[in-house]
């Protein structure tokens, strides 16, 4: 958990405990019987010390709110040069690199990429073992330019079992799953870091929070007994457009 997660996590726990406790004090107050006349003054103090404490409560939320989303935006720019390749099969004493440059050059048609337009080329995670699962590989580029040019030709890839995506924030990773969940795995895709969504009535959007997608969840509601499989999405289709 980042630093961050951590200060909303405890700012949810506070809030709650607040929450509880005013509870609490306001159904001591209201039970107090023949003595209620004489606390009258104090639930009045009560009760404005209550709403203060939630307009508090509340413009914490937002600051963490706003701190999170600047980080997001931030480290997604941090990833603009990276893309995640997944489908080579693992070995030990494999050479990642070569894997992925033999892919480009006669799969996706493109020669002039070479070792030197590639900074950084790894497995993701910790290696397990037992598992037969293979890690997907972390590929971060020169420029931008290069990858947007292997982005592009990300169709040479199809029918190959190696698949290409963007290196996605936690949070943006989140909101692109839940998305294609709603929507379906072909309404669902990203371009530069933003999900994009088609909605059904054929307009495409962009987002990048989990509020941005609850409000399109909101306007969109999935029909009863609808799944993605009812909108014509097909398993695997979205893994080539993320």
């Amino acid at each position: 958990m980042s630093q961050l997660d951590s200060v909303q996590s405890a700012q949810e726990d506070l809030e709650q405990f607040f929450v509880e406790r005013m509870d609490e004090l306001e159904a001591q107050i209201q039970s107090a019987g023949p003595a209620k006349d004489t606390v009258a003054k104090v639930a009045e103090e009560f009760r404005t010390f209550r709403e203060l404490m939630f307009k508090m409560l509340g413009l914490l939320r937002k600051q963490i709110a706003e701190c999170s989303r600047v980080v997001d935006c931030l480290e997604t720019r941090t990833r603009r040069k990276a893309l995640i390749f997944t489908g080579f099969a693992e070995a030990e004493k494999e050479d990642c690199r070569a894997l992925v440059l033999d892919v480009l050059h006669k799969r996706m048609a493109l020669p002039d990429i070479s070792s030197s337009s590639i900074t950084a080329c790894h497995r993701l995670g910790a290696a397990s073992k037992g598992s037969t699962r293979s890690r997907p590989i972390l590929v971060r580029f020169a420029n931008v330019d290069c990858r947007s040019a292997i982005w592009k030709a990300k169709t040479g890839l199809k029918g190959s079992g190696v698949t290409v995506k963007e290196f996605l924030t936690r949070t943006r990773q989140t909101v692109f799953s839940r998305a294609r969940l709603h929507f379906g795995i072909t309404s669902c895709w990203t371009q530069d870091g933003v999900i994009v969504v088609r909605s059904p009535d054929g307009a495409r959007l962009k987002i990048s929070s989990l509020v941005e997608l609850e409000r399109l969840v909101a306007k969109f509601p999935k029909k009863a007994g609808e799944s993605a499989a009812a909108t014509g999405s097909k398993p695997g289709t979205g893994a080539r457009r993320n």
